[in-house]
């Protein structure tokens, strides 16, 4: 994997050869099939860049050609109609958007805390991702009955880079939050502040920076590639790395159209699979250098930057382990989702083996974790079957 520099100065990942992946396919025509991929979100984005990497990989092992949209096709609030309707055929799409229709897929996501708790991981994104797609593809019978009926195929998951909390005050440890006001998009990360004594506010994403600047809010939970990103550097003097850690991981890098994907080959799906093994990894290092560069700037900058105590830690693993039952009877009373227990077993079985996994991993490098995702799960998936009616 080469790791390149585009027009805007954004690490791209260029894919330049995919070893052992030549398919030699044949088409239907003189003309290539073309899939249509909506991402979403701007250029700018690196999930956009993960989308052209996937269509890169694709065109360079079958005979298709992927068409990548920006925000010109469908937005996030469109992309999960869009798919089932055939609007796009390919679509990055977010399962919290849609919390009942895409519950079961959102239950893996809202677990996503365990991934920097217990069992050291050092990649916990890319476990997350793992055990995520190892779960929904290979051990989730509901999950596969769900997107059936949104006319949908999961090729793959994702994960954002571990969170911080970006302050205007300092917090240091987790007795600091005592008392402070602080913005959370996601609803475990909203209950870890309320857990140790803080109030969580809701906001949306653009009021963050007015928000900290007038002291409405003395933190937000965020990455620190925001830091400089979205200029908080400005507002703020205070960044708590890694605290709690947790991350978005309710992701759908590529959900597919049912029918356009029972229209490929066998070989066209296996090689879409395994692009779709590199994409969220792709994503995520973007998304990681991204952050390494956010978090160097600000302290840079005279910033503080407080790392997260081996106490803490040991306190946030309490902590999530006794949300455990807050997210059990949640998604038993409020989707009413079947076997929550033995679910949640799954995927926190899965949660452990990944992090093991990846544990393996070295360098922060697509391959390796790439070649993870293809061993262990995309080649155990059954392309005759898989989203296929029968």
């Amino acid at each position: 994997m080469n790791l390149k520099k585009n027009a805007s100065g954004h690490s791209r990942h260029i894919y330049t050869a995919i070893a052992g992946l030549a398919l030699g396919l044949s088409v239907t025509g003189a003309q290539a099939q073309t899939l249509r991929f909506a991402v979403g979100l701007p250029e700018t984005s690196y999930n956009h860049d993960a989308a052209v990497a996937f269509a890169e990989a694709v065109e360079a092992n079958s005979d298709l050609k992927v068409q990548v949209y920006a925000m010109s096709l469908l937005s996030l609030n469109e992309m999960s109609g869009g798919v089932r309707d055939g609007l796009a055929d390919i679509g990055f799409t977010l399962f919290p958007y849609f919390p009942a229709e895409y519950s079961e897929l959102n239950l893996p996501a809202n677990l996503a805390l365990l991934a920097i708790s217990g069992t050291e991981a050092k990649w916990p994104g890319p476990a997350m991702i793992g055990a995520s797609m190892e779960y929904i593809m290979l051990h989730c019978e509901d999950c596969q009955t769900q997107l059936k009926g949104l006319n949908a195929v999961y090729l793959n998951g994702g994960a954002s880079v571990e969170y911080g909390l970006v302050c205007n005050k300092p917090v240091q440890a987790l007795d600091d939050l005592k008392g402070l006001k602080v913005r959370t998009g996601a609803a475990d990360l909203g209950r870890f502040v309320e857990y140790f004594g803080g109030t969580r506010v809701a906001l949306s994403g653009n009021e963050i920076y007015d928000a900290l600047s007038t002291g409405n809010v003395d933190c937000s939970a965020n990455q620190g590639e925001n830091l400089t990103g979205l200029r908080y550097i400005e507002v703020a003097d205070h960044f708590t790395n890694m605290m709690p850690g947790s991350m978005f991981a309710g992701i759908g890098n590529a959900n597919m159209n049912r029918d356009a994907w029972a229209s490929l080959t066998e070989d066209q799906r296996r090689a879409v699979l395994n692009a779709a093994a590199k994409q969220p990894i792709v994503s995520w290092i973007i998304g990681k250098e991204r952050n390494l560069d956010g978090v160097k700037q600000f302290r840079d900058a005279g910033k503080n930057v407080y790392e997260v105590t081996d106490e803490d830690k040991l306190r946030i693993a309490e902590f999530v382990a006794q949300d455990l039952d807050v997210v059990r009877e949640q998604f038993k009373k409020e989707y009413g989702l079947q076997n929550v227990d033995e679910k949640i077993e799954v995927i926190t079985g899965l949660i452990e083996k990944w992090k093991g996994l990846t544990n393996q991993v070295d360098t922060m490098e697509v391959e390796p974790f790439a070649q993870l995702y293809i061993d262990e799960i995309m080649s155990k998936v059954d392309v005759t079957t898989y989203g296929i009616d029968g």
